[in-house]
């Protein structure tokens, strides 16, 4: 029996088996959905692997607290600085009562008395930590006469009135605090580099680390609702004039974009559902064909969804998304089928007999359109992104079962009864058009070619330029509160910008010294040579065994009791106040008991409080691994060209020491040679297989040449659109080239197949050019209401599909089937024009 035979008598004859067969389909998909539905809210997921950056930057988002960290801003206009002023304390105040808030920075530490006295807590270990040299230097300012000249010194300045001396005496009484910290303290001059206040002062800065558990989608949703609670009643009780509250950073980021996520997937699947039906209702005017092609969606998603999650048992959120873009190209089918039969039905035939026919006419071709397509998405492999291998896996499997489910489910839906035929002004149209195409190629053919190579030569021409936007900006919502408050920070504090980041990990805290200690040596000729602005390192924070006990060891030669005692009498002699040296011989009788090798010295991490403001220097340098830790290097000017990227890459690294460099911007610019190379490579490979397809399934040249000459033009007229548009490329929409070869070929195959079989040519191709002009609109509007999508990447990713699929449709309807007539011999052609006679049949 003929396949198209037993699928007719399947679903007319066996409606109940095939039923039951749906049912259990869908009841195991629904089992697998419910039991083993498990979302990856990861955004990095989507960026490729194999790249150092890549993985770098995932190691920083998962092992350093920094990315916890939130950046606050209070804005104000230039007449209410001082009140900004005012406000700042009580806004820090608040910030630290909040539930999710671990601690806040709100100036130098080191100028609060808080910051000083936990300085002093970690003293002693960074004092041994300082070279032999320096060390001995340091201790010697403990020798009995060097305590008596430096407090004779200080009381000297007192009385001359100098606010100098008052400082030291609390920071740093003996003088020893100053060269252990100095490395320290270097490091932590934050309002260098990362300044707190806007030059205008219209701006201050608050730097708070939250305890959400993870960085997860939904804990960075629950944190971010919570502080937008607080932003709102931050300015309860204040009556000093309005102030602005701007918040960004990570959690930020990761809330809004997650939100994003879920925004754009219910509004571009509501919006190609209306779209794509709206063209089905206006192409055939008719419900209930168009509730079951939604029916048979609805199972190629859900068994696609099922078969995905038994696959890689857990979806990335933005892989869920490709319904909206299945529901548009899985209607094609819908369209190409029902067309085909309700053409049958008009014509007088059964139920039975329309869906062999349509089965029959079309089969092949929406075999081989599902083929093409499934492969380009499945090209998608290559890509090296988890969540983009998955977006090619789902909708590749989604575009199978839409081919079977289209040829079998669909049908069950139709009514057995023939409905009363309605005049088609639509099909009218087409069919006059194609008779007159088919008559007359050549003027048709003047328009459409001319037309074509223009725009072929716009897109080859480097005038005007295709834009490439690699920039973060482009991976953010256009409707982003965190990326206003970014930029707004930016604008005010113009010295800010993300710095490049080098991880460094160690197998024990000796060789992370070393490391450290290199590369800081390093990366200070750099900065000398003038190709970086700055750096900041933990160098002065990873202490070296080693050295530890170098100078535990000179220790023991220093009489500490000595100091003790000169520090006794220089203070009763100068008339100071004993309370204000606490501190001093605090550090004497710590360094006492350091001298000897059966004391153990505190872990400077456990001397720190926890809310103390250091940690924002601790934790931007360590992760949760000690031995894993990270340098900031700041570049003269934003990370943003190859030229930059390559220059770091080629002058940060230190010989012998494995480093990984990474960061935001450093990352997307790294990325730029793999999107050109998936523009390039994954579209040729693309399109070496649509060549090698035609020509196993048209077998003539002529038609053969005539297909890839419309699927070139199509892509070049893309090309010239969206230079035309300004458009930009970014790291999402170069799929676009590989899809719409995908796509775009499949109109082609459809006219061309039946053109082979035709046997009355403005009939039988006027019936499949108007289910391929419903089937590309749909498709077009499919891909369009992603253009809904507030990620800027996924709208353009729409915009540049729909561009591509127009011109694809336009060139097949418009040239491909006008240069099919013109190479077709012409008397065969007119022949093949005139009305069939029913030949009687033989009594």
């Amino acid at each position: 029996m003929p396949f198209h035979s037993f699928i007719a008598k399947l679903v007319t004859q066996r409606r109940a088996a095939v039923w039951w067969a749906v049912a259990l389909i869908s009841a195991a998909s629904i089992y697998v959905l419910v039991t083993r539905m498990k979302l990856d809210t990861e955004v990095l997921n989507l960026l490729p692997t194999g790249f150092e950056s890549v993985e770098g930057l995932k190691v920083y988002n998962r092992d350093f607290s920094q990315v916890r960290e939130l950046t606050f801003a209070l804005v104000s206009q230039p007449e209410d600085v001082d009140k900004l002023e005012e406000f700042a304390p009580q806004f820090a105040q608040r910030l630290r009562e909040q539930p999710w808030c671990t601690r806040v920075l709100a100036g130098a530490p080191i100028e609060t008395p808080e910051g000083i006295r936990d300085l002093q807590s970690i003293a002693v270990p960074l004092l041994l930590n300082l070279e032999p040299a320096a060390f001995n230097e340091t201790l010697a300012l403990l020798e009995p006469q060097k305590i008596r000249e430096r407090l004779q010194r200080l009381h000297q300045e007192l009385e001359a009135g100098s606010p100098r001396p008052q400082i030291e005496l609390g920071l740093d009484p003996l003088g020893v605090i100053g060269p252990a910290l100095k490395p320290f303290a270097g490091n932590a001059a934050m309002e260098e580099d990362q300044p707190l206040t806007s030059p205008d002062r219209t701006m201050r800065v608050f730097l708070t680390v939250t305890n959400q558990a993870s960085l997860s989608a939904f804990d960075c949703q629950k944190l971010m609702r919570e502080v937008k609670a607080f932003q709102q009643s931050a300015h309860e009780g204040w009556d000093g004039g309005p102030l602005q509250i701007l918040v960004t950073g990570r959690s930020a980021y990761v809330a809004e974009i997650s939100l994003s996520m879920r925004h754009d997937i219910v509004i571009t699947l509501l919006g190609s559902i209306v779209l794509v039906g709206a063209v089905f209702y206006i192409g055939f005017h008719r419900w209930l064909p168009l509730l079951g092609m939604g029916f048979s969606l609805l199972l190629c998603c859900l068994v696609a969804l099922a078969a995905g999650l038994l696959i890689f048992h857990e979806l990335n959120m933005v892989t869920v998304g490709f319904c909206a873009i299945l529901i548009g190209l899985g209607v094609d089918f819908a369209i190409l089928v029902f067309g085909r039969y309700q053409q049958a039905r008009d014509e007088g035939s059964d139920h039975t007999a329309a869906v062999s026919e349509a089965v029959l006419t079309l089969g092949k071709a929406i075999f081989f359109g599902a083929l093409t397509t499934a492969v380009g998405f499945m090209a998608l492999l290559l890509a090296g992104s988890r969540g983009f291998t998955q977006l090619g896996v789902l909708i590749a499997l989604g575009i199978s079962f839409a081919g079977i489910f289209m040829l079998t489910v669909f049908f069950l839906v139709l009514p057995r009864k023939a409905s009363t035929p309605r005049r088609d002004w639509m099909f009218d149209l087409v069919k006059k058009y194609v008779r007159w195409t088919v008559r007359r190629p050549g003027p048709m053919l003047w328009i459409s070619i001319p037309l074509l190579l223009l725009l072929t030569a716009i897109a080859l021409s480097p005038r005007p330029p295709i834009i490439f936007d690699v920039s973060t900006h482009s991976m953010e919502p256009k409707r982003s509160d965190a990326g206003y408050a970014l930029k707004t920070i930016m604008e005010k504090m113009p010295a800010r910008w993300e710095p490049v980041i080098g991880m460094v990990q160690a197998k024990d805290p000796q060789q992370l010294h070393d490391y450290w200690q290199k590369i800081a040596a390093h990366w200070t000729e750099v900065q000398a040579a003038g190709k970086i602005k700055g750096f900041s390192t933990p160098a002065a924070l990873a202490l070296s065994p080693a050295r530890l006990q170098t100078n535990r060891e000179r220790l023991r030669s220093a009489n500490l009791s000595a100091a003790r005692d000169a520090l006794e009498a220089a203070i009763a002699a100068e008339g100071f106040s004993r309370e204000t040296f606490d501190s001093a011989f605090t550090l004497l009788e710590q360094l006492q008991g350091a001298a000897y090798p059966s004391v153990q010295l505190p872990d400077w991490r456990t001397q720190l409080p926890p809310a103390s403001s250091w940690w924002f220097l601790v934790d931007r340098y360590f992760a949760h691994d000690p031995l894993l830790a990270t340098g900031f290097v700041t570049t003269n000017e934003p990370v943003a060209t190859q030229e930059q990227k390559e220059m770091l890459h080629r002058e940060l690294p230190v010989a012998g020491i494995p480093m990984v460099l990474s960061g935001w911007s450093f990352t997307l610019t790294d990325l730029v040679p793999w999107s050109q190379r998936q523009l390039i490579l994954i579209s040729a490979l693309m399109a070496i297989f649509d060549v090698t397809l035609l020509a196993v399934l048209y077998r003539d040249w002529r038609l053969w040449l005539i297909q890839v000459a419309t699927l070139a033009m199509a892509v070049c007229a893309m090309i010239a659109s969206m230079k035309v548009l300004q458009i930009p490329l970014n790291l999402l929409n170069v799929l676009a080239f590989r899809l719409v070869l995908a796509i775009g070929v499949d109109y082609g195959i459809y006219v061309l197949l039946v053109w082979q079989k035709a046997r009355q040519l403005d009939h039988d191709v006027a019936g499949v050019v108007k289910p391929v002009i419903l089937a590309g609109l749909t498709a077009i509007c499919g891909f369009g209401s992603l253009g809904a999508a507030n990620n800027p990447t996924l709208a353009g990713l729409g915009y540049a599909c729909a561009l591509g699929l127009f011109w694809s449709l336009a060139a097949t309807i418009f040239f491909t089937l006008p240069a099919a007539a013109a190479a077709e011999p012409k008397s065969w052609r007119e022949e093949s024009l005139q009305p069939r006679v029913k030949e009687p049949e033989n009594v």
